[in-house]
């Protein structure tokens, strides 16, 4: 019969080791080289190259899938906990609403493809939270918009899940506290759908790029031969839409097909989406009230914090560990590390 001995070193505990005998800075530094490295190789070698400290690749990815998987519970935990309804038995203890970082905030929300070891490719569900900033220029007295201080959730979640993970993230930023929150998304039924749910008295804006994508899907159809004409119909209906003439661009969208013949079904579909999305188009009131007509930010957090790391050349995940890595650069990039350091304290 064999005994298992444990053996214990106080040593270990007074400079805080783990599991894995390394100080928990010297983890975190390995957790950012690999989290922000797009290779597990590559980034045990540039660690072993400043550090001279032996590390394998194997080693750099247990480590991020065991304490993403960590900070990954932690944020399940916290989007489970602002959605969940007290018991009556329980005693209700109110949360302190933290200051928003400018008056006026954004959220937006979009969807990016990774391919999932024996399931194909699953979306990655994101949402950015930004501050909005504004200014009138002094020469053409136009109001210049810009977004800040961004803070990202991604997940492999579906909707319901990720309103949760979205709701969280909002009440961490302060949301609940701006004067005005504007959300910035492109046509999904599934995004308005949370976002009517989260913020049912937001601002809704249909993305700009979006709308003007449509109009040169009918420009295509309608002068397939001539793309100097195609330019100036599309130019002339982003200025009526840059002045909320939707009504008008619909008009214009008729009179280049003939009735007698059975209009092309993606012309019907962009028209379709325009009916939908009407009332988030109202873009000279927007801009006007200083929002953001873009999804940009989120467009960027796509490729920021998952395609940068999670798409390269050949690259499949297994479901756990994309989860893992997606909460860490989620933390990363939101300026968040602070969670893997908790995680990283031996208890």
């Amino acid at each position: 019969m064999t005994s298992v001995v444990t053996v214990f070193f106080p040593l270990d505990k007074v400079l805080g080791l783990g599991e894995q005998s390394w100080s928990p800075a010297t983890v975190s530094k390995i957790l950012q080289v690999g989290v922000e490295i797009a290779s597990y190789a590559r980034a045990a070698a540039l660690f072993r190259d400043f550090t001279h400290v032996p590390l394998s690749k194997s080693s750099v990815q247990r480590l991020v899938k065991h304490y993403g998987k960590a900070v990954g519970q932690t944020l399940e935990e916290e989007a489970t906990a602002m959605v969940q309804v007290p018991s009556k038995e329980e005693t209700v203890e109110w949360r302190t609403i933290p200051e928003p970082a400018s008056p006026m905030m954004n959220v937006s929300s979009d969807g990016v493809m990774v391919h999932i070891i024996d399931e194909g490719w699953k979306e990655v569900k994101i949402a950015a939270i930004s501050a909005v900033t504004a200014r009138v220029d002094e020469e053409t007295g136009e109001v210049e918009v810009g977004l800040t201080q961004h803070s990202y959730r991604a997940g492999l979640w579906e909707a319901p899940k990720f309103a949760h993970h979205l709701w969280a993230e909002s009440c961490r930023r302060g949301l609940e506290k701006a004067k005005h929150v504007v959300s910035v998304n492109d046509g999904a039924p599934w995004i308005w759908a949370i976002v009517f749910m989260c913020f049912a008295r937001c601002t809704q804006i249909l993305d700009w790029f979006h709308a003007v994508e449509r109009l040169w899907t009918i420009a295509g159809l309608a002068f397939a031969a001539d793309r100097t004409a195609a330019t100036a119909w599309v130019k002339a209906q982003k200025e009526l839409l840059a002045h909320s003439q939707l009504r008008q661009v619909v008009r214009n969208t008729r009179t280049l097909f003939p009735r007698t013949k059975p209009v092309p079904d993606a012309v019907v579909q962009a028209s379709v989406y325009f009916l939908h999305n009407r009332r988030r188009m109202d873009y000279q009131q927007f801009r006007q009230a200083g929002c953001p007509i873009g999804s940009g930010t989120v467009e960027s957090a796509c490729k920021l914090v998952v395609q940068q790391r999670m798409k390269q050349s050949g690259m499949r995940w297994s479901r756990s560990g994309a989860q893992a890595m997606l909460a860490l650069r989620s933390v990363l990039l939101s300026q968040r590390w602070s969670l893997v350091q908790t995680a990283l304290t031996p208890a």
